[in-house]
């Protein structure tokens, strides 16, 4: 199987064709047997069934992920726990097991309603493995409402709840409309950018709408996609023939910007969750958000060419709907000094054998 194709067939016979340890990330997200209608799968199947069929496409992308890989599943409630336990049994290692929360779920008459993605982010190797912080940091709450050099310069980690991408609904742009499945590219951006580099080869066993293969190539990675549907496989080659490798350039000129680099600037601004009012004028956290940017984007930004660009937006009505757009009252915002202090390094030996003298240290700490 070689990079940068789109194959029709069955992933588990494919993919035992496939060199051993040739993919460095995988994404899956696999039919989760609630009876949705697929073009070409029969999504009804008896518990035990699908779950012996799960472990045997997740061993055949663990065969082919290499060792410092990394392998993502996107499944729903009543299969989660399962596959969490296969991964377990194949002697894959759990990371993070990821919520993927959002608006517009599921309605529901009887019970709860369901607005959530599980993600099961596991690896190979958990020492080995690859994991690209810089790329994915963000301005936290210390940086945007306190303006406060504590915090780490280079901005904070997203938690293990994602709730900053909606799903692509019929009325969106990105909609492609033959898939009725279709993940948001910004959610794939987040993992790629996170567990592979640039170059590295990434697989979608279930390529569908082709979300990942699309962002791969946008990012500058090499893919692999997977489907059983004809139709399918040539929407997907038709989408991905369309895309620029974006990642690197800068921009053309002044006020020009590639589409990556304002799909990622959106995605900034999504994460920070502050109105822009409060934002521009603090420099503290501009200036992360530029140099978050500038990682993500394999280029640099001028933090005020950033901030105009966010204005544009805004008068554009192209800047994302926060889920709180209303001012608070800035906190001592200055533009070239902020709050300083000297870091006490506290020390304690974990759940054995506990210091007799620790709670004494961070009473006088506090």
């Amino acid at each position: 199987m070689n990079p940068n194709a789109i194959y029709c067939g069955d992933a588990i016979q494919l993919l035992g064709t496939a060199q051993a340890g040739s993919v460095d990330l995988v994404f899956a997200d696999p039919p989760y047997n609630i009876g949705y209608v697929y073009d070409k799968y029969d999504d009804d199947r008896p518990d035990h069934e699908y779950v012996e069929w799960c472990r045997s496409w997740m061993a055949a992308c663990q065969r082919v992920l290499t060792e410092t890989g990394s392998f993502y599943i996107a499944i729903g409630d009543d299969f989660a726990a399962d596959l969490r336990i296969v991964g377990r049994e194949l002697g894959l290692h759990l990371r993070n097991w990821i919520i993927w929360h959002y608006t517009f779920g599921q309605h529901m008459r009887s019970k709860f309603c369901r607005a959530h993605t599980h993600i099961l982010y596991f690896v190979k190797d958990p020492k080995r493995c690859k994991f690209n912080d810089a790329m994915v940091r963000f301005p936290s709450a210390r940086h945007t409402e306190y303006q406060d050099l504590r915090a780490n310069p280079h901005g904070r980690l997203p938690d293990d709840v994602w709730d900053e991408f909606p799903r692509v609904c019929g009325t969106f742009r990105e909609r492609e409309g033959f898939h009725g499945c279709q993940l948001p590219e910004a959610l794939l951006t987040r993992i790629i950018l996170a567990s592979s580099n640039r170059g590295d080869v990434v697989l979608d066993p279930f390529v569908g709408s082709g979300t990942t293969a699309a962002a791969a190539k946008r990012l500058g990675r090499r893919w692999i996609g997977i489907d059983l549907s004809p139709e399918y496989v040539r929407r997907t080659t038709e989408r991905v023939e369309k895309i620029e490798v974006e990642l690197g350039r800068a921009p053309v000129k002044h006020g020009q910007w590639v589409e990556l680099h304002d799909n990622l600037l959106m995605q900034l601004y999504r994460e920070t969750r502050v109105a822009l009012d409060n934002l521009l004028p603090n420099d503290v956290a501009m200036q992360v958000m530029t140099a978050a940017l500038g990682v993500r984007a394999g280029t640099t930004f001028d933090v005020n060419a950033v901030r105009e660009r966010l204005l544009e937006m805004r008068s554009a009505n192209a800047l994302p709907k926060l889920p709180n757009d209303t001012l608070f009252v800035a906190r001592k915002h200055v533009r070239a000094e902020g709050k300083r202090y000297v870091r006490q390094v506290q020390r304690y030996t974990g759940r054995k054998g506990v210091s007799a003298d620790l709670p004494m240290k961070l009473m006088n700490a506090s």
